[in-house]
């Protein structure tokens, strides 16, 4: 697949490549690192061409509302993506600049203003609420059927990046369309809810706080959902994929934190 890949992105991008490295971190094991003179780029292959165009039409929403995500890179026909081989198409992202959350021993939560920013970042993203010609599928739980927006709907702390004063998103591939109050609830599982370092109520309050800001109303009505929808989340992650025995038994712990203490 790399030399399919250098071959295609040779002749088909305004690009000059030094290497392709494959991302062994993804689980889908479709994502490719390209490094070039002066640039990074990601390279992700599909094999869905309904998705890629879901794909390209959900980057530029984010490009035209000046949210934090990688950028769709064109082809030299001004094209999103490329065909690859009978099967399978390329998508180009832009490298987004920053790092990922992560916990070690100096560090094991979120400072209050990345709390902040990230509250901010996501409300943003939330106010996409035309579905119409991006397409992506419905979320298939909640019964809220308020407040629906784009959700980024895998928003684990590798999927958030933190650039100095910035907070944006990556790996949109999972996004679905459905009640903003599940993106809030997923985040909320991620990061204030965990096997190692515990919870972390105040830092889950102040996220709240923050994204609803002075929507006192929508606050009280959609907090009481956090629970469900988190719980409901976690199910649906289970049971759609095959995790090794770690990975699943976090995500149980996580829920047995998520109904003691909200």
């Amino acid at each position: 697949m790399i030399e399919e890949l250098e071959k295609n992105i040779k002749s088909e991008y305004n690009i000059k490549l030094n290497e392709i490295i494959k991302n062994t971190e993804s689980t889908v094991g479709n994502v490719y690192m390209l490094n070039c003179d002066n640039n990074k780029y990601v390279a992700k292959v599909y094999n869905n061409i309904k998705h890629v165009k879901s794909m390209i039409k959900l980057h530029e929403e984010l490009k035209k509302n000046q949210i934090y995500a990688p950028k769709i890179i064109k082809n030299n026909d001004g094209i999103g993506y490329t065909k690859i081989n009978s099967a399978s198409y390329i998508v180009l992202y832009s490298f987004l600049e920053g790092h990922q959350i992560t916990w070690d021993k100096t560090k094991i939560k979120l400072t209050d203003n990345e709390i902040i920013v990230l509250a901010n970042s996501l409300r943003k993203l939330h106010e996409l609420n035309n579905n119409s010609e991006i397409k992506l599928p419905e979320i298939p739980f909640g019964n809220y059927k308020k407040r629906k927006s784009i959700l980024h709907f895998d928003l684990t702390k590798q999927n958030i990046f933190i650039n100095q004063d910035k907070i944006g998103f990556i790996d949109f591939d999972d996004a679905k369309f459905g009640e903003s109050i599940c993106d809030v609830s997923i985040l909320i599982a991620n990061l204030f809810f965990s096997k190692t370092r515990g919870v972390n109520l105040d830092g889950m309050n102040k996220f709240i706080d923050a994204y609803y800001a002075e929507d006192l109303r929508i606050k009280q009505e959609e907090t009481r959902l956090i629970k469900q929808y988190a719980i409901d989340w976690i199910d649906y992650v289970l049971v759609g994929n095959e995790f090794d025995t770690s990975i699943t038994e976090s995500f149980h712990v996580k829920r047995k934190l998520i109904e003691k203490y909200l």
